[in-house]
């Protein structure tokens, strides 16, 4: 497996991630002094409306990757260049079909939350703008797909990367001139024609130096759109179901509470991407050593990664349980802490739906796409039923234990079986690993209470970044110190490490020294 490549990966997804963690800690907080809570409360759950027009993409981007890095696998040049050709088809037709739809939902949007928009300073322009900028992107998702399955890596992280900071320089600019919510719009128009520049230069530039030719071909286009006879039903369905909670919100719900409902949501949201991300950058590693025949090299590389993946999700859930109340404050001020209650069952949704999303991923890079999209197409009804009817008789607590409850039967359960019936999971992890969590979340846990009662008694309550930074980093040491203790194979990992470390620069300084 190609090292440099997934290190790429890895740079693209968590540089991705970060950099829009960093633009929300700026600018979230802008947001609430520029724009007025009403409106950018209305913005945020209309938002999700018009995301419904990328339910034109029947998910072209991740297809491509899959598809195109099997090939180069299968050092089958004509096929990627046919791949590639139709892929280039289907982004044109997915670009008019979401600019369509975005309209017709425009003009539904009054009807569907029930509240007259054109009362909110600026809304009716920024959703206007958004049309244009949410079509672009879906089309530079297919651009990035293209480059990530030839392993064209660095570019696209590069692309995305500073496409962030434009977006963020933007976004400041026009709050401080005054153009409130349209800010937000306009920085993700011009982040997306940036993006989608970027990434087109960087494909023309891998197929020349490769000599592959773009193919256009009718009959290779209408085999290519019937693997989408799955995942498009699969995307629509979806995406209805994962707008569907903030949608119901802003029928039931007090405009200006969903903006607290956003704000505690936000954090966890921002990490639960960050860490989802590790498994998104294994994916076309995955995807060219199955077209390899590589097995064993796959087997060996979900096991270890997954490891790492579960350590890193309960660590950031722990840090969260025992430090969200003071992250929040500080963060935003006083009276935006929604409630133990919601950010506890927030936390368990992140967990359960990692742990689900990583043997999601896994199973789509292997080629098992329409299994990966039946299921999500029935999660997608049971949800959007559900979240309606329970919201409604329950409020934010009934939709928060109902994700919760599908997050666990569904994505965790479900796909890790599947992994295994594929033959790629090995069982005897999984129940080491179960083991092993049953030691750790309760040592952690215990730990963590310890600690937390001992800085709220020493430290002043208004010092809240200096509780938050003494709290998290005990925390991380004794974390890191339990599950070396507990885990041998992670302490055999770190020993490996650490020597290669200690032996290449033990090298390097006798080089110096002859």
């Amino acid at each position: 497996m190609n090292k440099k490549v997934l290190k790429w990966n890895f740079v693209f997804q968590y540089g991705y991630v970060i950099t829009n963690i960093i633009n929300s800690v700026i600018l979230l907080p802008l947001y609430l002094k520029r724009i007025d809570a009403s409106t950018l409360g209305l913005w945020l759950a209309t938002g999700n409306i018009l995301a419904w027009m990328t339910l034109a993409d029947p998910g072209v981007g991740d297809v491509l990757q899959q598809k195109i890095a099997q090939l180069r696998g299968e050092s089958a040049d004509r096929e990627i260049g046919l791949t590639i050709g139709s892929g280039f088809s289907a982004s044109a037709c997915i670009l008019a079909i979401s600019v369509i739809a975005g309209f017709i939902f425009y003009f539904l949007i009054g009807t569907i939350i029930n509240k007259d928009v054109s009362k909110y300073d600026g809304l009716q322009v920024a959703l206007l703008v958004s049309i244009i900028a949410t079509g672009m992107s879906l089309v530079s998702f297919s651009l990035s797909g293209m480059n990530q399955g030839l392993h064209n890596s660095a570019p696209v992280a590069i692309g995305s990367l500073t496409a962030n900071v434009l977006f963020l320089i933007t976004n400041v600019i026009l709050l401080y001139m005054g153009f409130g919510v349209i800010s937000i719009a306009a920085s993700n128009l011009v982040r997306s024609l940036y993006i989608n520049v970027f990434n087109f230069a960087a494909l023309k530039r891998v197929l020349n130096r490769e000599k592959l030719e773009i193919i256009f071909s009718g009959s290779h286009f209408k085999k290519f759109i019937k693997i989408f006879s799955f995942t498009s039903v699969s995307r629509i369905i979806g995406g209805f179901a994962a707008s569907m909670d903030m949608i119901v919100l802003a029928r039931f719900v007090n405009p200006a509470m969903i903006t607290v409902f956003e704000i505690n949501k936000r954090p966890i949201q921002m990490t639960q991407s960050l860490i989802g991300r590790h498994s998104v950058a294994l994916m076309p590693v995955i995807s060219h050593a199955n077209g390899k025949g590589e097995t064993e090299g796959i087997k060996n590389l979900i096991d270890t990664q997954f490891k790492y993946y579960t350590y890193a999700a309960i660590f950031i859930a722990m840090c969260f349980v025992f430090n969200y109340h003071s992250l929040i404050t500080a963060w935003t001020g006083e009276g935006k802490y929604a409630g133990n209650l919601v950010v506890y069952l927030l936390i368990g949704n992140f967990v359960f739906y990692l742990m689900g999303y990583f043997m999601a991923n896994m199973g789509y890079a292997l080629g098992d796409i329409k299994m990966n999209s039946f299921i999500n197409i029935l999660k997608g009804i049971v949800s959007g039923l559900l979240y309606y009817f329970v919201t409604k008789a329950y409020g934010l607590i009934g939709l928060l234990i109902t994700m919760l409850t599908l997050n666990i039967l569904i994505d965790f359960i479900f796909f890790t079986v599947r992994l295994y019936k594929l033959g790629f999971l090995n069982m005897k992890l999984m129940s080491r690993s179960l083991m092993l969590w049953g030691m750790i979340i309760p040592l952690s846990a215990l730990g963590g209470w310890g600690f937390g009662l001992l800085y709220n008694t020493v430290v002043p309550p208004e010092m809240l970044i200096i509780k938050i930074l003494l709290n998290g980093g005990s925390f991380t040491v004794f974390f890191a110190g339990l599950i070396l203790a507990l885990d041998q194979s992670l302490r055999n990992d770190v020993t490996s490490m650490l020597s290669s470390v200690f032996k290449i620069n033990f090298n390097k300084q006798s080089i110096i020294n002859q």
